[in-house]
């Protein structure tokens, strides 16, 4: 039975996300501190020999990757890195771009959570009930909702799976929500309650049949 390694990186910080505003398909340069966060998860997979480098088509996970990459004992061509919009992150719709405390205190609030933020919702109800919200509040309901995440994402996962030789090593830089999502698909006793964090590392081992995420948001050596 094939079996498949994916490492899951969160992209470095941006500028978005140190100003709170909610980065979903909108896009914002990487920081200083993005930067490092991304040479870090490079040190983290430096031994790590990628069959196949993957991220969203979004600059924030392109440049991450490149620099995970060159961090890389068995580095690929930058050209070989493919982008791929099945791994994208949630898609806001009318609040992209939007002070994220703001926002999610109003679409929160209506919902009588003990402290009105998507970590909250997420602990007390669970990841979908927290993204679907955002798709009933949106006034032109172009938010995407949980199950049209998970159809993108599983899109994804068969492409690249089946690209991939047994026992392959795969990179794929992505996003918070969807690492998020992406981990309770394959294990639901994980806590997805808060992101995992700029740069961190989560590895799902996949086969035809199943998933198992062997490891959540980790900083530490591989």
């Amino acid at each position: 039975m094939k079996t498949v390694n994916y490492y899951f990186v969160r992209h470095g910080q941006t500028l978005f996300n140190r100003y709170r505003h909610l980065q979903g398909w909108s896009d914002s340069p990487l920081t200083e501190k993005g930067v490092a966060d991304a040479k870090h998860a490079g040190d983290l997979l430096t031994d790590v020999n990628f069959a196949n480098i993957y991220c969203s088509d979004t600059t924030r996970a392109i440049k991450t990757a490149r620099y995970i990459n060159a961090q890389n004992q068995h580095p690929k061509n930058e050209k070989e890195i493919e982008m791929i919009s099945a791994f994208r992150e949630q898609f806001f719709g009318y609040f992209e771009g939007a002070n994220s405390v703001e926002t999610e205190f109003k679409l929160y609030q209506q919902h009588s959570t003990v402290e009105p933020t998507l970590n909250a919702m997420t602990a007390m109800h669970g990841i979908k009930v927290a993204i679907d919200i955002w798709k009933d509040v949106d006034p032109f309901h172009d938010a995407e909702s949980y199950d049209e995440i998970v159809t993108r994402l599983k899109q994804g996962l068969d492409y690249t799976f089946k690209k991939a030789q047994d026992g392959d090593h795969l990179l794929v830089v992505s996003h918070g929500t969807l690492i998020r999502i992406l981990t309770s698909m394959f294990n639901d006793q994980i806590d997805v309650s808060h992101s995992p964090r700029n740069g961190s590392v989560t590895e799902l081992q996949l086969t035809e049949n199943s998933g198992q995420i062997k490891y959540f948001g980790k900083t530490t050596k591989i």
